[in-house]
């Protein structure tokens, strides 16, 4: 091969509920009949799951043993509840330690796998497991998020991500969906990231991705909004979402890895003509922790709503003179724009901000001991940015997202929660989130998102106390009244916080909520603000590129697309000295002893 592939990753996510032990009518790779007749037979969801997923490994493997180097991580999980409902998440590769989560494809083609009998059948790369209880769907992908998203981190020139979720149904309610929509957020410059869903169910005709028929029943139409679009078929189906039910085409995963095309971006971010969020709703509210003063508060936010940019940042209690080093990090974002995508650019310009803090600190005029502090441990913080583009013909808009650490984006459509980046569940804040610091030798990296909204659509940028107990109210059945925030008197808002501070129902840290609403639209009442689904538009259709990298012919003769070649060059995933590094998905983290709740009763459940 003359170029190198960017770097993947592939999940496929099986539920090991005891309804996964039912039967479903399913067309099991396209097998025919003596007669030429489809065979169509009953077999357990979980049996034709771990084909389906054997089928994908296996042709990823000989791929691999052709010559043909796919730099990709794989995942095969399974998910149920352990005795006290908390997730239960192992591997199901055959061979791999339970634990592992993501695994280079070279190690998996090297496992000790074992046959099957039919001649042409994939050989067994998953091991079966007893299928009892219940499986929360919705918690299992918000844990793949987190460490989807902590893969991601850093590799804007990656490919797009790519889980394919088997589900029998059950558990896809209103939360399931919202995460959904917030996986199709991550963005790489090939795209969003890429969630397939394959379905079970006994009383399903098999069914295609594309072949749907008319009207699509109603226990499947709710996930056609929240999964990827594939591209048009050269000669076969059109551009298409990706859910089949009791029937899968191996191209249809084969599809969502392998077809690329760099997405340049032409968007003018910074182009000031007309004001891209509503001046009287781009507001900025805080409040410093409990006990501290005004003064010691260590956040800092700004907003431009003419060029439709803003900014929160956090800064880090363990640093020194973290307000300073935050409110830099805000506001140049805001004048100086640099391109988060970059590397190079952004650890440019964040080089270029320490020089100024420093000189903001007035260093030399510091004691020994501070000037000791701020040589070994300096200033830190996280960092979220919004930037919305200039309105199409219709009025919609681009927007693209920057995080490092967790300070969180919540998106808003017609009063409901459309989906959050780039946490997803109140349980996800840890007590050691990825940071930019002012010190030199770190490098910085970044975790994008993108999409597009519309005219009243409205966003929060929170700080991570604030968008914890934002997430946990999120998940209850009264939800939040996302409006209200555009309106209440901040003192009001304050006085709220210290109520559920004094209640250890809220960690006592800085706050800070930035609401802002694109131009245009009309207000929707909150209705009590419950979570509820509103129009979904397509995700992008990601098109092919043209020139393919060959594949081996048993591949090509049981009707595989092949991988195809990068112009680009993966980012450095951040394993040099220095390099302020995501911790593995494997590492345990320190959770804080706080509860992290949401602005509703303290004890609703969280997802």
């Amino acid at each position: 091969m003359d170029q190198e592939l960017p770097p993947g990753c592939l999940v496929i996510l099986i539920p090991l509920s005891a309804s996964m032990a039912d039967d479903a009518r399913v067309w099991l790779a396209h097998r025919l009949t003596p007669d030429g007749e489809a065979e169509i037979r009953d077999i357990p969801k979980s049996l034709a799951a771990h084909f389906l997923a054997d089928e994908l490994i296996e042709a990823l493997a000989n791929t691999l043993a052709g010559g043909y180097p796919i730099p990709l991580d794989v995942a095969v999980l399974g998910y149920g509840a352990n005795d006290d409902s908390s997730l239960n998440l192992i591997s199901l590769l055959s061979g791999a330690k339970p634990t592992n989560r993501l695994v280079p494809l070279s190690d998996v083609a090297g496992l000790p796998v074992e046959p099957r009998g039919r001649e042409g059948d994939p050989r067994k790369w998953t091991s079966r497991v007893e299928c009892v209880g219940a499986a929360p769907a919705a918690v299992a992908l918000a844990e793949v998020y987190k460490f989807v998203s902590l893969w991601l981190t850093g590799r804007f020139t990656a490919r797009p991500p790519v889980i394919v979720h088997v589900t029998d149904g059950n558990g896809i309610d209103d939360h399931y969906k919202r995460i959904a929509r917030s996986f199709g957020l991550l963005v790489t410059g090939y795209g969003p990231a890429r969630l397939l869903h394959v379905g079970f169910a006994r009383d399903v005709e098999p069914t295609l991705c594309g072949a749907w028929p008319e009207p699509v029943p109603d226990a499947w139409a709710g996930l056609m909004g929240v999964s990827a679009v594939l591209p048009e078929e050269a000669e076969g189906r059109p551009s298409r979402f990706a859910l089949s039910v009791n029937d899968w085409a191996l191209i249809d995963a084969w599809s969502a890895i392998f077809d690329l095309n760099w997405n340049e971006d032409s968007v003018g971010w910074r182009d000031e003509a007309g004001d891209r969020f509503d001046p009287p709703t781009a507001r900025g509210m805080w409040t410093q922790k409990m006990g501290n003063t005004p003064e010691q508060w260590e956040d800092a936010y700004a907003t431009e709503p003419a060029s439709g940019v803003a900014v929160v940042a956090d800064g880090a209690s363990s640093g020194i003179y973290c307000r300073t080093w935050a409110d830099r990090l805000a506001k140049r974002f805001i004048t100086d724009r640099p391109d988060v995508r970059d590397p190079i650019a952004l650890n440019k310009w964040i080089h270029g901000l320490r020089a100024e803090w420093r000189a903001a600190i007035d260093y030399d005029k510091l004691n020994w001991s501070k000037k000791a502090k701020v040589d070994e441990t300096g200033a830190a913080a996280t960092f979220l940015s919004l930037e919305v583009g200039p309105a199409d013909e219709a009025g919609n808009r681009p927007w693209r997202a920057c995080a490092v650490g967790d300070a969180s984006l919540f998106w808003i459509r017609n009063g409901r929660l459309r989906g959050t980046f780039p946490v997803v569940a109140a349980d996800q804040f840890g007590s050691a989130p990825m940071l930019i610091r002012s010190n030199a030798g770190y490098k910085t990296l970044t975790l994008g998102a993108a999409g597009t909204c519309r005219p009243g659509d409205r966003f929060l940028l929170a700080t991570d106390a604030v968008a914890a107990r934002l997430l946990k109210s999120a998940a209850t059945s009264s939800g939040v009244d996302w409006l209200r925030f555009e309106t209440i008197d901040e003192t009001a808002w304050r006085d709220e916080l210290d109520v559920l501070r004094k209640a250890n129902d809220m960690v006592n840290d800085d706050c800070t909520l930035v609401t802002l609403r694109v131009t245009g639209g009309e207000d929707v009442a909150s209705g009590g603000g419950k979570q509820g689904e509103s129009p979904v538009e397509a995700p992008t259709v990601v098109e092919p590129i043209v020139e393919a990298v060959p594949v081996v012919e048993e591949l090509a003769s049981r009707g595989h697309e092949s991988p195809v070649a990068s112009e680009r060059e993966p980012v450095l995933n951040g394993t040099e000295q220095g390099v302020d590094t995501p911790r593995s998905p494997d590492e345990p983290e320190n959770e804080r002893t706080t509860t992290r709740d949401g602005f509703s009763d303290s004890t609703d459940p969280t997802v």
